[in-house]
């Protein structure tokens, strides 16, 4: 019997039954959707067991919600502008974080002896808040994410104002205070995953009163050793609070194997940068990343065809010249 017999048998057979008395163009609507759905059905019965198409037709619903499950995070369904494709598409943006990603992957690759501040622990921050770092830390963690050999971490370490939690909607997610308070802890259940390759995220968690001293203690240093070492190739990116806010970023940074410190550009005045950066206790750790900069002002005599305006990243260190000629 052919599939179309099989599906006018059927709507027969349910015509006979009671139904609710309707107008004559429902009774039509109800009976085209009675034999569209019988011949449906018989189109996938009568498929050889096995047929990919047969397979696809029963999974695809299921497939789609199980890999939304899979991921805690998912950055092409939160759509958050001025942040990275992580298609790796080429792009103005992607190739600026690149030049950026550079140095602080060289350092990283380079061997520490520091237990306490390997180099691979990158904490992004700035002067003042609403200069991009938090951004700069998601767009980094993405960019360093696409490389071949190497994993993400991306921490949001500013405890008394999560702002990376509440921007990847985990600001109710426990994390990383919870872990600094009680080392016992399985550091493992804390990690969310998202759609972006190889980048895990560690909510801020909860807030606390004494962040400053948890920065500070000894649980904090066995579990940067703990996060850093359990597999070589992870880079560990925190989005830290600005240094002249809090007390906690100065203390944060004193952990640190290299700090990445966004400045605003034209916003941000000089003795600022330089006030933040004299809390610092080595200077030698720290880069800038010049953002929010005019293309056409930093690029215009180059000769290229294009500018890396956005966030071009230079070394503040004592052997290192700024990429624009000075400091």
């Amino acid at each position: 019997m052919s599939i179309i017999e099989k599906a006018v048998d059927k709507l027969s057979g349910e015509a006979q039954q009671e139904v609710p008395v309707t107008g004559p163009e429902e009774r039509i609507e109800k009976r085209v959707e009675a034999a569209e759905a019988a011949a449906g059905e018989a189109a996938v019965a009568a498929r050889p067991k096995g047929d990919p198409e047969a397979v696809a037709a029963e999974d695809s619903g299921a497939g789609e919600a199980t890999a939304q499950a899979d991921v805690d995070v998912g950055f092409s369904r939160l759509k958050l502008p001025g942040v990275l494709a992580f298609t790796g598409e080429r792009s103005l943006l992607a190739e600026e974080y690149r030049m950026i990603k550079r140095p602080l992957l060289l350092k990283a690759n380079a061997s520490s002896d520091n237990r306490e501040s390997p180099t691979n622990l990158i904490m992004v921050s700035s002067a003042l808040s609403g200069e991009g770092k938090t951004f700069t830390s998601i767009n980094l963690a993405i960019s360093i994410a696409m490389e071949m050999d190497r994993t993400v971490l991306l921490i949001d370490a500013d405890v008394a104002n999560p702002n990376l939690s509440r921007m990847l909607g985990i600001n109710e997610r426990s994390g990383f205070t919870e872990c600094l308070k009680d080392r016992s802890l399985d550091l493992g259940d804390f990690l969310l995953r998202t759609d972006v390759p190889k980048l895990t995220l560690l909510p801020a968690g909860q807030r606390h009163n004494r962040a400053t001293e948890l920065l500070a203690s000894n649980n904090m240093v066995a579990r940067l050793h703990e996060l850093s070492s359990r597999y070589p190739d992870r880079i560990l990116i925190f989005d830290s609070p600005p240094l002249l806010a809090t007390s906690e970023s100065s203390v944060l940074a004193r952990h640190m194997g290299q700090i990445a410190m966004v400045v605003e550009y034209g916003a941000t005045p000089q003795y600022l940068v330089q006030e933040a950066v004299g809390l610092l206790d080595d200077r030698d750790k720290v880069s800038l990343i010049l953002n929010k900069a005019r293309s056409d002002l930093l690029f215009h005599q180059s000769g290229y065809g294009y500018g890396y305006g956005y966030g071009y990243g230079y070394g503040y260190g004592k052997d290192q010249e700024s990429a624009y000629g000075g400091q």
